[in-house]
């Protein structure tokens, strides 16, 4: 018998990260004797417990699935925030809008229809909330018009002074 042993006796996890309105969360995968796939978001991390029929085979495909499940269910209450802002700062909303995958943007305008993709809740509510002000601004003019570049910089101002008061009445409401 050697005085060191290379055998290993520990399972090798390995962990994934994903991003969450603008914060990185581990990904926990577990298995357990159920029937669907159950995602649970907490502070600084995401479980995500899969059927014991799947820890022996490749799941990379039904955890990435998992991971765009979470995002539309956040995207829907985030972009719905996000729209609020927007009309509010803007006095006006599309008619329509629709939260779906889209392949490389965030979102798409057409005349008066909205569609946003939900993997913009990788991003900080700053980012989602200046994007969907973005979009609204395209739905009124055409992009890089002077009445857009005029619009877009109007709203942005109006956002700024927005969240400085937001971040004051949160910085009051934790004293």
């Amino acid at each position: 018998m050697g005085i060191v042993s290379f055998k290993s006796n520990s399972n090798q996890k390995t962990y994934l990260a994903v991003s969450v309105l603008g914060s990185s969360l581990k990904v926990n995968i577990k298995y357990k004797n159920i029937s669907t796939v159950e995602v649970n978001k907490e502070i600084s991390e995401v479980n995500i417990t899969l059927p014991k029929e799947y820890k022996n085979k490749d799941n990379t495909q039904i955890i990435e699935l998992s991971i765009q499940k979470m995002y539309k269910k956040i995207a829907e209450t985030e972009i719905e925030y996000a729209m609020e802002v927007a009309r509010h700062l803007l006095s006006f909303a599309p008619e329509d809008y629709s939260i779906k995958y889209l392949n490389e943007d965030y979102y798409k305008c057409s005349k008066s229809n909205l569609i946003i993709s939900p993997d913009i809740v990788r991003f900080n509510r700053e980012v989602i909330n200046t994007t969907i002000i973005q979009a609204f601004c395209r739905l009124k003019y055409r992009y890089g018009s002077t009445k857009y570049k005029r619009m877009l910089s109007k709203a942005m101002n109006d956002y700024e002074i927005y969240y400085k008061k937001s971040s004051m009445l949160r910085a009051l409401k934790v004293s």
